[in-house]
């Protein structure tokens, strides 16, 4: 029996060349899109429901950049389970992992299996089924589904969870030497400090890599995480057993679609080789200077990864920006084109490679092809303004090279390059090196760190208002499952009036843990956040059915329901439940929309102006 830590199977030794030693088989002619159709097919024939994938920025979430793994869209089910709509679901979510914690940005490219965008397949359980179940279902489909051999296959199992071993050895026949028992570092999963969590089951594909004997840990790749959420972790350790034992699982597409092709790096996959046959033909088409082919292979996967991360983005409303989401996906962009510059393409690198993404993806994701006119637009003026970026730092370096004589950029105008003028720090290094300078390394990725420690602190100030969030999330949810919904009436309106004043009833009504509620009335004027613009605020006057003076509360301001149908008010009701029924008068402070909408519109014209 091995022993091994997951963190590190996973994780293949940094280096550009991959494959040495390798022994090569393909499982089968399976492509991607073949993969992710029939894991959908096959869950939903178990009694699974089918849902799309859910978007990349996450809803009313405001601790994530991105939706990292499948289970992000469903955290408010595991959280109260009996408010999912559906006990089975199957879903392909589209997933990014690039700024954050989960920052996979600077790898990408040099190591077989880090992407910014990727895809996890994922089957959930709301209280529907047990281990047992999940692990027959899980098994069957690798085994008769994808025809993995046996002889290629490994499971851990948390060591203390003798019920997971007990059904992989004596009901799925599992030989022992085939089970691999390991500690809470590697196979106990939780949500956070606090909240549902447990043990978690791993199913790992031999490589055969021979640099490695058969134990040993680096020859292992983990293709599919079970977790099973049967505990509840309160604020000192203690683990309370679930009423509701809830199952998330989750397996990378790409990475099972090597495993399949008998690949041993993702990007030799098929959907990835359709990209970089396109980059291939686009380089064809300039001049270009020789270059390392170790160096030019990995070039040419990070335009291909990069192209994916950045039409998804694009194409779900994220635009490059100067901070957060936008922040991102600038650097997604100019990564990108700079390694299609060193390729020796000096003309648009993403835009002209659309197409290529189009065929490899646009079946599973219309929408890639529906927003096609607006994405290659976003992508084509960030990399317009990038290649003023890159004059505007070769212009900057230029002048530093003329007047130091220590030949070392300094870490301060690294970061200034860097930071001020998006100029990355390891395009700084490789000009450097030409000129026979050096860089300060070291001094730049200590004044990062302070950045980011700095920006950490202002964004965990949004995150403390993640509790109340949960709460209306989850209030959200369960309302719309009950059908709750209601009228917009908030353009029906004479501009010039200083308020508008809507009579209307409550049809739902929720405290929360700060003192406020949460409330739905019918119709409701006010616009909810979207769209970029602020929602309204104002005020709310109650009439309470015992003829007491009616109480008018301020609305402090709307979010709307998952569905879209309705918008819920958040209300400074001072601890005073309402009850559902109740009259009430909903005033929106028309000076504050007017104000909004302005700076809003001004915003958009600005940023146009900026563009051109």
């Amino acid at each position: 029996m091995y022993a091994w830590n997951r963190r590190r199977v996973s994780v293949v030794p940094r280096q550009l060349r991959v494959g040495v030693g390798l022994h090569l088989r393909t499982v089968s002619n399976m492509r991607a899109s073949e993969i992710r159709k029939r894991y959908a097919e096959y869950f939903e024939r178990t009694g699974h429901t089918r849902l799309p994938s859910a978007n990349i920025v996450p809803q009313n979430d405001p601790t994530l950049l991105f939706t990292n793994a499948g289970m992000v869209p469903f955290k408010q089910y595991f959280l109260q389970p009996q408010t999912s709509p559906y006990k089975m679901i199957t879903t392909a979510q589209k997933c990014v992992r690039a700024g954050g914690k989960h920052n996979d940005l600077d790898q990408v490219g040099y190591t077989p299996r880090h992407h910014t965008f990727f895809e996890m397949l994922g089957n959930f359980s709301f209280g529907a089924y047990d281990k047992q179940t999940v692990i027959r279902m899980a098994w069957k489909f690798v085994r008769e589904e994808l025809q993995l051999p046996i002889d290629r296959l490994r499971v851990t199992v948390l060591e203390s969870d003798h019920e997971t071993y007990e059904i992989w050895r004596d009901q799925i026949k599992l030989d022992p030497k085939q089970i691999v028992r390991c500690g809470e570092e590697d196979n106990f999963w939780s949500m956070g400090n606090e909240g549902p969590c447990g043990p978690c089951t791993e199913i790992f594909w031999d490589t055969q890599d021979t640099r490695y004997a058969a134990d040993d840990e680096r020859r292992w790749l983990e293709f599919w995480n079970i977790v099973f959420m049967q505990f509840h972790r309160s604020s000192d350790g203690t683990l309370t057993p679930l009423s509701t034992p809830c199952v998330d699982t989750g397996m990378g597409l790409e990475r099972i679609a090597s495993i399949v092709q008998g690949k041993t790096n993702n990007f030799d996959t098929d959907e990835f080789q359709i990209i970089i046959h396109g980059v291939d033909q686009l380089q064809r088409s300039h001049a270009i200077s020789p270059l390392d082919a170790q160096v030019e292979v990995a070039y040419k996967r990070i335009v291909a990864d990069h192209l994916r991360a950045s039409a998804f983005l694009v194409s779900e409303g994220v635009h490059p920006s100067n901070t957060g989401r936008g922040y991102v996906l600038r650097r997604i962009i100019r990564r990108a084109v700079r390694a299609g510059r060193l390729l020796g393409i000096d003309g648009p690198v993403l835009p002209a490679l659309y197409s290529s993404l189009e065929a490899a993806m646009g079946a599973a994701y219309p929408e890639l092809i529906e927003r096609r006119d607006s994405v290659i637009a976003v992508l084509q003026a960030e990399e317009s303004a990038f290649a003023k970026t890159l004059d505007k730092g070769m212009s900057l370096l230029t002048k530093l090279f003329a007047s130091n004589a220590a030949k070392v950029v300094s870490a301060e105008d690294t970061f200034a390059l860097y930071d001020t003028h998006g100029f990355p720090v390891d395009l700084t290094q490789i000009i450097a090196r030409d000129h026979g300078w050096t860089v300060d390394v070291d001094g730049f990725n200590a004044i990062q760190t302070q950045s980011r420690e700095r920006n950490k602190a202002s964004w965990k100030s949004g995150a403390t208002r993640t509790q109340i969030s949960d709460e209306i999330s989850s209030k959200l949810a369960e309302w719309q499952t009950h059908g709750i919904s209601t009228r917009f009436c908030g353009y029906e309106i004479d501009p010039e009036q200083a308020s508008m004043e809507q009579h209307s009833r409550v049809v739902a009504s929720s405290m929360l843990s700060n003192g406020d509620a949460l409330i739905v009335v019918d119709p409701c004027p006010f616009y909810a956040r979207g769209g970029g613009q602020e929602p309204d605020t104002g005020s709310l006057t109650v009439s309470a059915s015992d003829c007491k003076v009616p109480r008018t509360l301020a609305v402090k301001h709307a979010v709307a329901l998952p569905n879209g149908q309705a918008a819920a008010l958040c209300v400074d009701a001072q601890h005073a439940e309402l009850q559902v029924g109740q009259p009430a008068v909903a005033a929106i402070d028309m000076q504050r929309r007017n104000g909004c909408a302005v700076h809003h519109t001004a915003t958009h014209l600005l940023h146009a102006a900026l563009r051109q």
